[in-house]
């Protein structure tokens, strides 16, 4: 994994959600991971209910790549099946992401995400046992293929563009993300309940703890 990611979380309005998917692997991961310093484009469907049901993640060089002029000129200046599909999005979440702690290289088939907010005063304690004792160790298990920490620059995640202003409601935060990748659905879930993350998050008083089993649907680039 690189040094920097860009997450994006959402659902489709029904209306619109099979047009949704086309746009996404027809025009707009080819378009992104086309952008400099962009290595890799990625999108995942939920396995199972409940809300963001969809995520994209990016890879990229570094933080660097998402300040480029040539993305920062497409999100003020969309195509126009971009600008169509915009106000389609529901619960959308994007998060620009620096990767504080990565271990493994292959990209799993199956992918659990682990969003919170930690309270005041605890985010680097928080990160550091997520980092250590939660995530550390998890590479070795059986089926596992990747473990990552994520941590959100909000300035970047948050930048007001065009797009934004199409899209329907605010868009939300991800402060921190933990990530389990592999094989199969049975392992990433055995490896998170391992981990402890949730009830962890719970005992340390995180907020807006949102846990997501995700299933990859195509990928670009890598």
């Amino acid at each position: 994994m690189s040094e920097a990611v860009m997450a994006v979380w959402g659902d489709a309005a029904p209306e619109a959600d099979a047009e949704f998917s086309e746009w996404y692997h027809r025009e707009h991961v080819p378009q992104r991971v086309g952008f400099p310093g962009w290595r890799s484009g990625r999108r995942y469907k939920k396995i199972g209910r409940g809300k963001h049901r969809y995520l994209a993640l990016y890879e990229a060089d570094s933080l660097a790549a998402f300040d480029d002029p040539v993305y920062r000129h497409s999100l003020d200046n969309p195509t126009e099946w971009t600008k169509r599909m915009m106000p389609h999005f529901r619960n959308f979440i994007r998060s620009v992401c620096r990767v504080r702690f990565v271990s493994g290289e292959v990209a799993g088939s199956v992918l659990a995400t682990i969003r919170y907010a930690p309270p005041d005063g605890q985010a680097e304690p928080i990160a550091r046992w997520i980092s250590g004792l939660a995530l550390h160790d998890l590479r070795e298990r059986e089926g596992i293929t990747r473990v990552a920490f994520w941590q959100s620059d909000l300035d970047r995640s948050l930048v007001g563009t065009t797009e934004q202003k199409i899209r329907k409601g605010a868009d939300g935060k991800a402060p921190f993300t933990a990530v389990i990748e592999g094989t199969d659905e049975s392992f990433v879930r055995a490896a998170l309940e391992e981990s402890g993350i949730e009830a962890g998050l719970a005992e340390r008083e995180a907020r807006d703890v949102t846990i997501g089993v995700y299933r990859l649907m195509f990928a670009l680039g890598g």
